[in-house]
């Protein structure tokens, strides 16, 4: 066996852990999960830019995997709680159409709030909560909140955000962003362990994607996916044997 290259039942977890998946209600496990806790500032300026995409590996062979992101002050608290582990707002970016199905039904877009955590390896589990990977102190974990999003009533703070979108090599400001309307008001939602939707496809990441969708007007949708006209998302990956889990109806 190659000391380099990776074994076998290894490679074989990764791409049983991949994301997205197809979400089917009907054979979620439903429990009582940890819950959700989202903390932002009631207004701030986001930092926009365009992220071209990346080639890390030989088999990122996707077309188009380049997305608009954006980021939030340094220095604020954008906090997502998933029972007692804290995850810090790193990004916000959107893919059209959705990368997660529901049934095998698409969204035409699905926002991304993705957040992070520095573990170590003094917190008792190994750096990864059981997730497979090896991880080094300091190494990060990464938890997404997936929101499908549809075409209807203008949403200032998401309409602004989308409708700003371009494919410009300078970063750009919009101000007054107000990340609590980018949510729905109620938390309920589906969660299971994947990866990153991007190239390298990192696994151990926890997805939560909340079961009900937010709205933004039909002109900004229509600018969005201006810019990716065959589209910028993942196709759906095999669950395999993993689960999918889903809570109980909780509002703000």
């Amino acid at each position: 066996m190659s000391l380099t290259a990776p074994a076998h039942s290894a490679v074989d977890t990764a791409l049983q852990s991949q994301s997205p998946v197809d979400i089917r209600p009907q054979t979620t496990d439903i429990s009582a999960l940890p819950p959700l806790r989202l903390r932002h500032p009631a207004r701030l300026t986001m930092r926009l830019r365009f992220e071209r995409p990346k080639r890390h590996r030989p088999d990122c062979v996707r077309a188009e995997e380049g997305s608009v992101k954006a980021e939030p002050p340094r220095g604020q608290d954008c906090l997502m709680s998933v029972g007692d582990a804290t995850y810090h707002l790193e990004d916000i970016h959107w893919h059209t159409p959705s990368e997660h199905t529901v049934g095998g039904v698409a969204f035409p877009m699905e926002q991304h709030l993705k957040y992070a955590r520095t573990i170590g390896a003094g917190n008792g589990n190994g750096g990864r909560d059981g997730d497979g990977d090896a991880a080094a102190a300091g190494a990060k974990e990464y938890a997404v909140l997936a929101v499908f999003i549809h075409p209807g009533d203008a949403n200032g703070s998401l309409d602004r955000l989308l409708e700003s979108a371009r494919r410009s090599e300078d970063p750009w400001d919009v101000p007054d962003v107000e990340i609590d309307t980018l949510l729905p008001p109620c938390t309920e939602s589906y969660r299971y362990l994947g990866s990153t939707t991007t190239c390298p496809y990192t696994t151990g990441v926890r997805w939560t994607v909340l079961t009900h969708p937010v709205q933004a007007s039909a002109a900004a949708l229509e600018h969005y996916r201006s810019l990716f006209p065959e589209g910028n998302a993942r196709e759906v990956q095999p669950l395999g044997k993993r689960r999918v889990a889903g809570d109980i109806h909780r509002w703000w």
